[in-house]
Parts: C-alpha cells; sequence; structure tokens
C-alpha cells in the first residue's frame, strides 16, 4: 500500500498534485460533473477498499493514465463521491468525445478507512502504477537486497506488546535522517514466534535504499507481538507499506 507522507508541496515531474494543481483539479471536476456517468441510486455506505478497486476495475487503457481521483462534496442526502483518473501532467483523461472517465455516486456515509485517508481535505489521489503487481516486485527486492539485515532481526530480544498506526508513522517524522536523498519511508512486516516482526527503513526516489555510512540501512527494527487495528489495516493484507 503506498501512502502519502512525506509529499511536499512542489511537484517533482509528474508525481505529485500541489495545492494549486489540487484546486484546479477540484473546479474541472466541478465544470465537467454533468458529463460524468452517475450512479442513480443512494448508497447506504462506500468503503475505501470499494472506492480503490473501482479504479482497479474500470481503469482505461489509455497508457497516459497515472493517478486516481476521489473527491467529495457534501450532499443533503449524504456525500457525493467523484472518481476520476489523471494522466502524467495531472489533466483529467477523457475519452474520443471529451467526456472524462470516471463515476459519481452519493453515499449517506463513508467507511472509517475512507475517512481517516480524506481527513480534513475533499481530495484523494492513488497512485495507480503502484499497484499490487509492482508493489509486490518491490517487496520481493527490498527483502533481498536486506537479507543479511533480516538475519539479524530473528536475533533480536527486545519485544513491545503493540505496534501502532500512529508510532509507526512518527518513527518516519522524528528519525527522519538528514540525507537530502531521503523521500519515503518504508515498513516491512515478517512472521516472528513472539508476533510481528517489522523493519522501517529510508528510501530514495529511485525506491533504493538508504544507507548509514558503516553500509546498514538507516532505519530500525523491533517485534511486536500485535499491531494495533488501524496499522493492520493500512498493510491490507501486504507486508510492506511504502510512505511517501
Amino acid at each position: 500500500m503506498i501512502l502519502n507522507w512525506f509529499s511536499k508541496d512542489s511537484s517533482e515531474g509528474s508525481k505529485q498534485i500541489t495545492p494549486q494543481e489540487e484546486k484546479r483539479i477540484l473546479a474541472q471536476f466541478k465544470e465537467s460533473m454533468p458529463q460524468i456517468l452517475g450512479v442513480p441510486e443512494v448508497q447506504a455506505t462506500i468503503t475505501f477498499d470499494e472506492a480503490i478497486s473501482y479504479f482497479q476495475s474500470d481503469m482505461p487503457s489509455h497508457s497516459n493514465v497515472r493517478k486516481g481521483v476521489i473527491i467529495r462534496q457534501e450532499r443533503p442526502e449524504g456525500q457525493l463521491l467523484g472518481q476520476v483518473f489523471l494522466d502524467t501532467n495531472n489533466q483529467l483523461v477523457c475519452r474520443a468525445d471529451g467526456t472524462p472517465y470516471g463515476r459519481q455516486l452519493v453515499a449517506r456515509k463513508l467507511d472509517g478507512k475512507l475517512n481517516r485517508n480524506f481527513g480534513n481535505k475533499d481530495l484523494i489521489s492513488v497512485n495507480l502504477k503502484s499497484n499490487k503487481s509492482s508493489v509486490d516486485e518491490f517487496h520481493q527486492g527490498i527483502t533481498l537486497e536486506l537479507s543479511d539485515w533480516l538475519k539479524d532481526l530473528l536475533k533480536i530480544t527486545e519485544v513491545i506488546p503493540v505496534m501502532t498506526y500512529e508510532d509507526a508513522i512518527q518513527y518516519f517524522v522524528t528519525d527522519r535522517p538528514s540525507n537530502p536523498r531521503v523521500k519515503k519511508g518504508a515498513l516491512l512486516r515478517q512472521p516472528h514466534p513472539q508476533g510481528q516482526l517489522l523493519a522501517q527503513m529510508f528510501l530514495d526516489s529511485n525506491n533504493q535504499i538508504i544507507d548509514r555510512p558503516d553500509g546498514k540501512p538507516y532505519g530500525r527494527q523491533l517485534v511486536a507481538k500485535k499491531l494495533d487495528a488501524e496499522l493492520w489495516d493500512a498493510f491490507d493484507n501486504q507486508d510492506l507499506i511504502i510512505v511517501e
């Protein structure tokens, strides 16, 4: 799963959506609403997983599709959610007749995971190039690269009762190296006889692990007897979280 955390206001090529672009996308969505396919029935609940599943099942075949965006607007009967696709320049991806690919629906409420991802914003960006296959491939690469380090993890004797989502994310903030190459964080979990073995490390823009002068990765290793519900949900049946 990819979580936006290290995002900055400035764009790196087509990777990040700046606040200015966010305003433009919201305005374009509002203008294009009459052209975007609508789901007539009011949904009782829309979940985060259902919204992400839509991007996977209805992603246009255009080679320039890079992101999916979820937009919310308040309505008397609930919340209107719009889902559209963006290209490499963060522009709406449209059909030949100029109508944007996507959908809009109204839900009486959003599930907790979707609400948490929105926070106090009205737009969520999803990197569609970082789907399961690429994350799985990256996971395999990281595991191979960290093979010796992971062997050391098995010798860890310190065990904490629980690792929370907040504690894991806070570590990436408080212990982020001053190395200017740092762009992302990665949290890897492995089964352990006493619970979950967790490794947190820092990555550059090419997803390469950043090492200390002694050749070992910046980061930490620990064993947690259990993960809190929010962190468990964040892994979403995978063993790697990339924090951007």
